[in-house]
């Protein structure tokens, strides 16, 4: 299943107007901003545009290593940055795979639980944000369209890499690159 195509998961959701959420979600404005980026980058097309967007929204050196799952101990402190580097690329490209299914406009948030966010465009896509932080900030932990989280699918990927080739991390190294 394609990971845009989780935004409809979130579709089952009701829709609670903007007034009802009121104080109620003190991510919301961080997460106008944030899905809009990522709408914006949608329009563009590009991996770098999206790129550009996660770099400045999410969390992504801890979404990266997340995606190393039990392999995370195996990476070497020298190889850390240069790992994240090529995930984030990863990401950009893989995003942008999938930037027709993730178009659209208008972003509101229609409910927050907890560090979960939904959200949808003027056009019924649905987006849900895992998000961190509080008032000094937040971060972007995860998204969710067409009931793929992001990081849980580069985790499914990038740990297959690594156990088909027998737990080394070079070989995901290489496959990034």
């Amino acid at each position: 299943m394609s990971f845009w195509k989780s935004i409809a998961f979130a579709g089952a959701l009701a829709v609670m107007p903007g007034e009802a959420l009121a104080g109620k979600c003190p991510a919301e404005g961080f997460v106008i901003s944030a899905g809009n980026a990522f709408l914006s980058a949608a329009r563009a097309g590009s991996p770098q545009a999206f790129t550009s967007a996660a770099n400045r929204y999410a969390d992504l050196r801890s979404i990266a290593l997340f995606a190393l799952g039990p392999h995370r101990k195996s990476l070497p402190k020298g190889q850390e940055a240069r790992y994240v580097s090529l995930a984030k690329a990863y990401m950009g490209r893989f995003m942008a795979k999938h930037a027709s299914q993730f178009a659209g406009s208008g972003l509101k948030v229609v409910s927050c639980t907890g560090n979960t966010v939904n959200a949808s465009t003027a056009g019924g896509k649905r987006l849900v944000f895992r998000v961190a932080g509080g008032k000094r900030g937040y971060r972007v932990m995860d998204v969710n369209a067409s009931s793929i989280w992001l990081a849980g699918q580069m985790r499914s990927t990038f740990v297959g890499v690594i156990n088909r080739n027998h737990g080394d991390i070079n070989a995901l190294i290489a496959y990034l690159q």
